[in-house]
């Protein structure tokens, strides 16, 4: 294991009002685009915070080149960066409570390996958040395709009531994710159990376990990530696992259909059908994608043309 720390504060521009930012970076089998994640937190217009990279790969040859991304984006911005390797694949989940329970920050946030945050994200999130007192905090989320075409936009303006009764229907029906756009007090983090050891839908686990334990919420309009969907590429978002933690988490949702109405409950079962038929094209098994499109459809034939002509 090989940690080093970072704190960026008042002495390089940083504010001691302001109260420090843990960032998770979770790593597996990736390099540019780690590189490029970590050259758009260099770029952040707020000063105090502290980078962790957490290697997930277990592999000599994958660790060195994680190692030398992060001595090198050191070295060429006059940064230190903290970098933690597993010695074994732990999954995503287990990964980012690794860089939780080591952070300092008051705050913590993450960013996947292949996306990047805009200059002004940590700012904006973390300013909003002490202004409210909030616990964890949520914001808009846009998804672009692997040629950084934008392909949709997630927002979150059906978020009116923050009351945890509203929070977990609206999180059922929409699943207010996307681990980039999430932010907590480390505290918070604590109290409710980090996250779950789940690598598909974990993300959805740890929203929950922040709405039950009713902590104060906050909502940001607007996305400042560029989180990025890897359609001409397989791996653990899609595929056999994919199917499998889809099918788990929809089990779980159903305990939860007595406080949806009727009509959102039918939402909520086209949405994981067609879910499960994108995951079945994807692996080229097309009568299983045709069976579960048609389930989709039936449910809700309207919602299921606008998920298709949205997700196009």
């Amino acid at each position: 294991m090989n940690s080093t720390t970072i704190i960026r504060n008042e002495k390089e521009g940083g504010s001691p009002l302001f109260p420090k930012v843990s960032i998770i970076v979770a790593t597996y089998r990736r390099k540019e685009a780690l590189k490029k994640a970590l050259t758009s937190l260099i770029a952040q217009t707020y000063s105090n915070f502290e980078v962790i990279v957490v290697d997930d790969n277990a592999e000599p040859k994958w660790n060195a080149e994680v190692e030398k991304i992060v001595n090198n984006m050191k070295k060429s911005n006059n940064i230190e960066i903290s970098y933690i390797q597993n010695n074994n694949n732990k999954g995503s989940a287990e990964t980012r409570n690794i860089g939780i329970k080591i952070a300092t920050g008051e705050y913590v946030t993450f960013l996947d390996d292949d996306d990047i945050y805009l200059p002004d994200k940590v700012r904006k999130q973390v300013e909003q958040m002490t202004k409210v007192g909030a616990d964890f905090s949520l914001t808009d989320l846009w998804l672009y395709d692997e040629k950084g075409n934008l392909i949709e936009k997630r927002i979150r303006d059906y978020i009116k009531d923050h009351s945890s009764e509203s929070l977990i229907r609206y999180h059922l029906i929409h699943h207010m994710t996307g681990t980039d756009v999430m932010m907590f007090k480390k505290s918070y983090l604590i109290d409710i159990g980090l996250f779950s050891p789940i690598d598909v839908g974990d993300e959805f686990y740890l929203m929950q376990k922040a709405i039950d334990g009713e902590g104060i919420f906050s909502y940001l309009p607007g996305c400042e990530v560029k989180a990025y969907v890897h359609r001409e590429t397989d791996g653990l978002s899609s595929g056999d696992k994919k199917i499998k933690g889809e099918n788990e988490l929809y089990e779980y949702k159903r305990k939860y259909f007595d406080k949806l109405t009727p009509k959102e409950q039918r939402y909520v079962n086209m949405r994981h059908y067609a879910v499960i038929a994108y995951a079945e094209f994807r692996k080229k098994r097309y009568l299983s994608m045709i069976k579960n499109s048609c389930i989709s459809f039936i449910f809700s034939p309207i919602k299921f043309l606008e998920l298709y002509i949205n997700r196009k």
